[in-house]
Protein backbone atom coordinates (compact mmCIF):
# COMPACT_ATOMS: atom_id res chain seq x y z
CA UNK A 1 0.00 0.00 0.00
CA UNK A 2 1.56 3.33 -1.13
CA UNK A 3 1.30 6.42 1.25
CA UNK A 4 -1.28 8.92 0.07
CA UNK A 5 -0.25 12.24 -0.27
CA UNK A 6 -1.38 15.66 0.69
CA UNK A 7 -1.61 19.47 -0.49
CA UNK A 8 1.38 20.23 1.93
CA UNK A 9 3.65 17.71 1.28
CA UNK A 10 7.09 19.11 -0.49
CA UNK A 11 6.95 17.26 -3.30
CA UNK A 12 3.34 18.21 -4.29
CA UNK A 13 4.52 21.78 -3.72
CA UNK A 14 6.97 21.18 -6.08
CA UNK A 15 5.33 20.15 -8.90
CA UNK A 16 2.63 22.21 -8.39
CA UNK A 17 5.33 25.43 -9.32
CA UNK A 18 6.75 22.95 -11.93
CA UNK A 19 3.39 22.90 -14.13
CA UNK A 20 2.81 26.61 -13.02
CA UNK A 21 6.12 27.48 -14.63
CA UNK A 22 5.88 25.29 -17.56
CA UNK A 23 6.01 26.77 -20.60
CA UNK A 24 7.30 26.32 -24.77
CA UNK A 25 11.02 26.04 -23.38
CA UNK A 26 10.74 23.67 -20.65
CA UNK A 27 12.39 20.97 -20.15
CA UNK A 28 9.22 19.04 -19.51
CA UNK A 29 6.21 17.97 -20.08
CA UNK A 30 3.24 16.77 -18.74
CA UNK A 31 0.72 13.91 -20.22
CA UNK A 32 -2.52 13.07 -18.91
CA UNK A 33 -4.21 9.66 -18.87
CA UNK A 34 -3.38 6.05 -19.48
CA UNK A 35 -4.02 5.81 -22.19
CA UNK A 36 -1.84 8.68 -23.72
CA UNK A 37 0.71 7.70 -20.96
CA UNK A 38 1.10 4.18 -22.45
CA UNK A 39 1.98 5.16 -25.23
CA UNK A 40 4.23 7.58 -24.62
CA UNK A 41 5.87 3.98 -23.22
CA UNK A 42 5.31 2.62 -26.36
CA UNK A 43 6.90 5.14 -28.21
CA UNK A 44 9.79 5.22 -25.84
CA UNK A 45 9.56 8.11 -23.97
CA UNK A 46 9.68 7.38 -19.99
CA UNK A 47 8.64 9.47 -17.39
CA UNK A 48 10.24 10.42 -13.69
CA UNK A 49 7.16 10.68 -12.06
CA UNK A 50 3.52 10.02 -11.90
CA UNK A 51 0.75 11.09 -10.32
CA UNK A 52 -2.40 9.33 -9.93
CA UNK A 53 -5.78 10.45 -7.93
CA UNK A 54 -6.67 8.31 -4.70
CA UNK A 55 -9.83 6.87 -5.68
CA UNK A 56 -8.33 5.66 -9.22
CA UNK A 57 -5.11 4.18 -7.79
CA UNK A 58 -6.66 0.53 -8.27
CA UNK A 59 -7.95 1.53 -12.10
CA UNK A 60 -7.42 -1.49 -14.28
CA UNK A 61 -5.42 1.17 -16.47
CA UNK A 62 -3.63 2.82 -13.95
CA UNK A 63 -3.16 -1.11 -12.69
CA UNK A 64 -1.68 -1.66 -15.90
CA UNK A 65 0.74 1.29 -15.87
CA UNK A 66 2.43 0.69 -12.61
CA UNK A 67 2.91 -2.86 -13.90
CA UNK A 68 4.75 -1.45 -17.19
CA UNK A 69 6.85 0.82 -15.05
CA UNK A 70 7.88 -1.54 -12.45
CA UNK A 71 9.69 0.86 -10.34
CA UNK A 72 11.15 2.28 -12.63
CA UNK A 73 9.86 6.07 -12.04
CA UNK A 74 8.44 8.16 -9.01
CA UNK A 75 5.04 7.07 -8.83
CA UNK A 76 2.60 9.25 -6.21
CA UNK A 77 -1.16 9.02 -5.26
CA UNK A 78 -2.38 11.79 -3.94
CA UNK A 79 -5.99 13.04 -2.57
CA UNK A 80 -8.46 13.50 -5.05
CA UNK A 81 -8.92 17.20 -4.28
CA UNK A 82 -5.10 17.50 -4.45
CA UNK A 83 -4.83 15.98 -7.84
CA UNK A 84 -8.18 18.42 -9.60
CA UNK A 85 -5.60 20.89 -8.56
CA UNK A 86 -2.29 19.90 -9.87
CA UNK A 87 -3.53 18.70 -13.20
CA UNK A 88 -3.69 21.41 -15.94
CA UNK A 89 -6.82 20.32 -17.23
CA UNK A 90 -10.44 21.51 -16.02
CA UNK A 91 -11.42 17.76 -16.37
CA UNK A 92 -8.44 15.63 -16.05
CA UNK A 93 -7.72 12.04 -16.42
CA UNK A 94 -6.93 10.24 -13.65
CA UNK A 95 -3.11 10.08 -14.20
CA UNK A 96 -0.32 12.95 -14.84
CA UNK A 97 3.18 11.69 -15.93
CA UNK A 98 6.19 14.50 -16.02
CA UNK A 99 8.23 12.90 -19.10
CA UNK A 100 11.59 14.90 -20.74
CA UNK A 101 10.14 17.22 -23.54
CA UNK A 102 11.00 14.95 -26.66
CA UNK A 103 13.15 16.39 -29.53
CA UNK A 104 13.26 15.55 -32.80
CA UNK A 105 15.49 16.42 -35.77
CA UNK A 106 14.07 16.55 -39.60
CA UNK A 107 14.08 12.31 -40.40
CA UNK A 108 15.56 11.32 -44.00
CA UNK A 109 12.90 12.68 -46.72
CA UNK A 110 12.41 10.77 -49.49
CA UNK A 111 10.59 11.30 -52.72
CA UNK A 112 7.07 10.91 -51.60
CA UNK A 113 7.85 13.03 -48.22
CA UNK A 114 5.11 15.45 -46.91
CA UNK A 115 5.57 17.34 -44.34
CA UNK A 116 2.98 19.99 -42.48
CA UNK A 117 4.58 23.14 -41.68
CA UNK A 118 2.92 25.26 -38.82
CA UNK A 119 3.93 29.11 -38.36
CA UNK A 120 2.70 30.41 -35.72
CA UNK A 121 -0.20 28.64 -35.19
CA UNK A 122 -1.47 30.39 -31.91
CA UNK A 123 -4.41 27.54 -31.04
CA UNK A 124 -3.28 24.70 -29.11
CA UNK A 125 -6.45 22.64 -30.15
CA UNK A 126 -6.04 23.45 -33.77
CA UNK A 127 -2.07 22.80 -33.63
CA UNK A 128 -3.18 18.98 -31.65
CA UNK A 129 -5.71 18.72 -34.46
CA UNK A 130 -3.47 19.24 -37.77
CA UNK A 131 -0.66 16.97 -35.71
CA UNK A 132 -3.40 13.93 -36.01
CA UNK A 133 -4.07 14.52 -39.55
CA UNK A 134 -0.73 14.84 -40.14
CA UNK A 135 -0.58 11.07 -38.22
CA UNK A 136 -3.75 10.38 -40.70
CA UNK A 137 -1.66 10.58 -43.54
CA UNK A 138 1.59 9.20 -42.47
CA UNK A 139 3.09 12.75 -43.27
CA UNK A 140 6.56 12.53 -42.49
CA UNK A 141 7.12 15.20 -39.96
CA UNK A 142 5.25 18.13 -38.43
CA UNK A 143 7.38 21.49 -37.98
CA UNK A 144 6.51 23.74 -35.80
CA UNK A 145 8.07 27.20 -35.79
CA UNK A 146 5.96 29.74 -33.10
CA UNK A 147 2.73 29.86 -32.25
CA UNK A 148 1.34 27.46 -29.78
CA UNK A 149 3.46 24.56 -28.12
CA UNK A 150 2.79 21.10 -29.43
CA UNK A 151 3.62 19.47 -26.28
CA UNK A 152 1.40 21.65 -24.07
CA UNK A 153 -2.03 19.59 -22.21
CA UNK A 154 -4.53 20.78 -24.91
CA UNK A 155 -2.53 20.02 -28.08
CA UNK A 156 -1.32 16.57 -27.19
CA UNK A 157 -5.09 16.02 -25.97
CA UNK A 158 -6.52 16.91 -29.54
CA UNK A 159 -3.91 15.13 -31.06
CA UNK A 160 -4.97 12.04 -29.45
CA UNK A 161 -1.68 10.34 -28.93
CA UNK A 162 -0.39 11.49 -32.38
CA UNK A 163 2.08 13.52 -31.23
CA UNK A 164 4.00 10.42 -29.88
CA UNK A 165 4.02 8.92 -33.12
CA UNK A 166 4.98 12.00 -35.86
CA UNK A 167 8.77 13.54 -35.29
CA UNK A 168 8.03 17.14 -34.00
CA UNK A 169 10.83 19.28 -35.21
CA UNK A 170 10.86 22.92 -33.55
CA UNK A 171 12.68 25.60 -35.24
CA UNK A 172 12.89 29.18 -33.79
CA UNK A 173 11.26 30.87 -36.75
CA UNK A 174 9.91 29.82 -40.43
CA UNK A 175 13.10 30.93 -42.25
CA UNK A 176 15.14 28.45 -40.59
CA UNK A 177 12.59 26.06 -40.60
CA UNK A 178 12.23 26.37 -44.47
CA UNK A 179 16.10 26.60 -44.93
CA UNK A 180 16.45 23.55 -43.59
CA UNK A 181 13.05 21.67 -45.71
CA UNK A 182 15.39 23.18 -48.67
CA UNK A 183 18.65 21.71 -47.77
CA UNK A 184 16.56 18.26 -47.42
CA UNK A 185 15.31 18.13 -50.79
CA UNK A 186 11.74 19.31 -50.00
CA UNK A 187 9.74 21.71 -51.88
CA UNK A 188 8.15 24.48 -49.99
CA UNK A 189 4.44 25.30 -50.49
CA UNK A 190 2.87 28.54 -48.73
CA UNK A 191 -1.03 28.34 -48.28
CA UNK A 192 -2.90 31.54 -48.97
CA UNK A 193 -7.02 32.25 -48.48
CA UNK A 194 -7.29 33.04 -52.42
CA UNK A 195 -3.43 33.69 -54.10
CA UNK A 196 -1.79 30.86 -55.85
CA UNK A 197 -2.54 28.19 -57.53
CA UNK A 198 -5.41 25.70 -56.66
CA UNK A 199 -4.39 23.23 -54.39
CA UNK A 200 -5.76 20.45 -56.26
CA UNK A 201 -4.25 21.16 -59.69
CA UNK A 202 -0.39 19.72 -59.11
CA UNK A 203 0.87 22.35 -56.76
CA UNK A 204 0.93 19.47 -53.60
CA UNK A 205 3.20 16.62 -55.50
CA UNK A 206 5.91 15.59 -53.40
CA UNK A 207 8.40 16.12 -51.83
CA UNK A 208 6.63 19.07 -50.26
CA UNK A 209 6.46 21.02 -47.15
CA UNK A 210 3.11 22.33 -46.72
CA UNK A 211 3.30 25.71 -44.69
CA UNK A 212 -0.05 26.71 -42.69
CA UNK A 213 0.17 30.01 -40.93
CA UNK A 214 -1.67 31.83 -38.07
CA UNK A 215 -5.78 31.55 -37.63
CA UNK A 216 -6.24 35.34 -37.76
CA UNK A 217 -3.47 36.45 -40.31
CA UNK A 218 -2.17 33.84 -42.34
CA UNK A 219 1.11 33.16 -44.12
CA UNK A 220 2.81 36.06 -44.34
CA UNK A 221 3.25 37.08 -47.70
CA UNK A 222 6.87 37.87 -47.40
CA UNK A 223 8.11 34.42 -46.60
CA UNK A 224 9.78 33.12 -49.07
CA UNK A 225 8.29 29.91 -50.03
CA UNK A 226 8.51 28.03 -53.91
CA UNK A 227 5.00 28.38 -54.85
CA UNK A 228 1.32 29.67 -52.85
CA UNK A 229 -1.79 27.62 -53.37
CA UNK A 230 -5.10 27.84 -51.51
CA UNK A 231 -8.56 25.32 -51.58
CA UNK A 232 -11.15 26.94 -54.05
CA UNK A 233 -14.65 28.19 -52.17
CA UNK A 234 -17.10 28.84 -54.56
CA UNK A 235 -19.52 29.04 -51.32
CA UNK A 236 -20.19 32.23 -49.34
CA UNK A 237 -17.93 31.50 -47.00
CA UNK A 238 -14.39 33.54 -46.84
CA UNK A 239 -11.89 31.02 -45.30
CA UNK A 240 -11.76 27.37 -43.93
CA UNK A 241 -10.40 27.04 -39.97
CA UNK A 242 -7.13 26.28 -40.05
CA UNK A 243 -7.33 23.05 -39.12
CA UNK A 244 -9.85 21.80 -41.85
CA UNK A 245 -8.08 23.37 -44.23
CA UNK A 246 -4.53 21.77 -42.95
CA UNK A 247 -6.33 18.41 -43.29
CA UNK A 248 -7.75 19.04 -46.77
CA UNK A 249 -4.33 20.08 -47.83
CA UNK A 250 -2.54 16.86 -46.42
CA UNK A 251 -4.73 14.34 -47.98
CA UNK A 252 -4.25 16.31 -51.35
CA UNK A 253 -0.54 16.38 -50.73
CA UNK A 254 -0.94 12.84 -49.64
CA UNK A 255 -2.90 11.80 -53.00
CA UNK A 256 -0.55 12.79 -55.52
Amino acid sequence: MRQVFGAQHPRIVELRRLIGRRSSRSETIVLEGPRTVGEALDSGHMPTTVVVPETAAGDVAVAAIDDRLAGLCEWLVVRDHVFEKLAPSSSPQPMLAFVPRPSSALPHLGPRAVVLVLADVGDPGNVGTLIRAADAVAADAVVVAGGADPWGPKAVRSSAGSVLRVPIVQFPDITDAIDALREAGIRVVGTDVTGGEPHDRGVLTSPVAIVMGSEPHGLDGEVEVDAWCHIAMPGRTESLNVAMAGTLLLYEARRG
